[in-house]
């Protein structure tokens, strides 16, 4: 009887192991993540939404109402390769859509990118900071129509890099947060180039395998 209730504790022990385990040679990383940007590009939280706005013009002329319904995707998958480093893919989904309930117009605009990431933590007891450099590939397009229709595509390139600290919620769980400096350069058929620079916060959260 005292041998088996010894064995209890060892049996917790095992069944709740520290995230540390996880970031070893041959786990999985499987994330998602928001980013909140202070600069002009990177401005949105990953999400899902539907917001309408209202113009009124301060000379008493009619106003304009508009609707927009968007969604912001952030996934990545990671694979660790050596103990504390993870390679994998990022991924990027963006969908806009704005219509005035007024007039005829309305504005399409959408993201696709995919691209690696490399991401080495410092276990360090409580917490694990960690540092990332990301890039990534893709299209710009948006379609927009008022009685006629026109239409713009752009090729995307994405890269950042940044120094973060996670924090285990339990064995198989982190929730994260990145500091770091992104960049966006869309470039269209006639070599014209718009460049944005981003300081922002990420916070993520991910699951390991």
């Amino acid at each position: 009887m005292k041998k088996s209730f010894l064995l209890i504790p060892v049996i917790c022990l095992l069944s709740f192991q520290p995230v540390k385990a996880q970031l070893e040679k041959g786990s999985i990383m499987l994330s998602v993540t928001s980013t909140i940007g202070l600069g002009d590009f990177g401005t949105d939280l990953m999400n899902i939404g539907f917001t309408t706005q209202n113009v009124k013009y301060s000379g008493g002329g009619d106003g304009s109402t508009y609707s927009t319904v968007g969604i912001n995707f952030l996934p990545r998958a990671g694979y660790f390769f050596i103990d504390n480093f993870a390679i994998g893919a990022d991924f990027l989904v963006n969908f806009k859509t704005r219509k005035s309930k007024d007039s005829d117009y309305k504005d399409t605009e959408s993201t696709l990118a995919i691209g690696p990431f490399a991401r080495y933590y410092f276990p360090a007891g409580k917490v694990y900071p960690f540092i990332e450099a990301n890039a990534g590939f893709g299209t710009y397009k948006e379609k927009y129509s008022n009685g006629s229709v026109s239409e713009n595509k752009e090729g995307l390139f994405i890269y950042g890099m940044g120094f973060g600290i996670a924090k285990p919620l339990g064995k198989q769980a982190m929730i994260d947060a990145l500091l770091d400096y992104s960049s966006q350069t869309r470039k269209n058929e006639d070599n014209d180039k718009w460049i944005y620079g981003t300081l922002g916060l990420k916070v993520g959260i991910s699951l390991f395998f």
